[in-house]
């Protein structure tokens, strides 16, 4: 009975361990993006990471057809656990902050980007004045981007909540998308060319954007 008491307070011990270790990493995620983005709430800015996770729940058509209009960007992860490590971290806050800041050079900004899907799977993104012709699909979880005049396509994981919708891949297929909205394939490879070194190490981890419905 006694072995069987010192083995139960060994895995309340480990337990109380493992929760505290997860409070530390989440501040320590929290720290860093407060850094990198001046961010002054340690806690929200590490509960919004948590928060943008990939989406898991299958999309359906009839919730993306509408006008969406480009809020911000986001980082998004496979899962909570790409968090615990420190580097993964670290790494995520300057990811963050390179793709705002190279978002908001090729003239990504709040409300400057609208996204409209039609009913018949076409539709248009409008940037800078001009509307790009987009055909749209959906498999899954996935948005299927295709640009006719340029032959183009981009895949993106895709999440909807209330009037909310992210959008999330590969910093790669970032740069595909953001080439086919602008057409500045030289303005996009200098603001976000350096995502894919900074991300290609950390796995799970991909660039997003949030769009919101008029």
């Amino acid at each position: 009975m006694l072995k069987v008491a010192f083995m139960a307070l060994g895995i309340i011990a480990c337990s109380n361990a493992n929760a505290q270790l997860n409070d530390v990493l989440k501040n320590v995620a929290g720290t860093a993006v407060s850094k990198a983005t001046g961010n002054s709430t340690v806690g929200d800015v590490a509960a919004n990471l948590l928060g943008n996770l990939l989406g898991t729940t299958t999309v359906s058509e009839k919730s993306l057809i509408g006008t969406w209009t480009y809020s911000q960007p986001c980082v998004a992860f496979e899962s909570e656990n790409v968090l615990a490590t420190i580097g993964s971290s670290v790494v995520s806050s300057k990811a963050e902050t390179t793709l705002k800041n190279g978002l908001t050079k090729i003239g990504f900004s709040s409300g400057k980007v609208v996204m409209t899907l039609n009913e018949d799977k076409t539709g248009t993104i409008t940037y800078n004045g001009k509307a790009v012709k987009v055909n749209w699909g959906v498999d899954g979880t996935n948005l299927k981007l295709t640009f006719p005049l340029i032959n183009k396509s981009v895949t993106m994981n895709t999440k909807i909540e209330g009037g909310e919708l992210q959008v999330a891949m590969k910093a790669d297929k970032l740069l595909t998308l953001a080439n086919a909205i602008t057409s500045k394939a030289s303005t996009v490879s200098s603001s976000l060319g350096t995502l894919n070194t900074l991300t290609k190490n950390v796995k799970g981890m991909y660039m997003g954007l949030q769009f919101t419905k008029k």
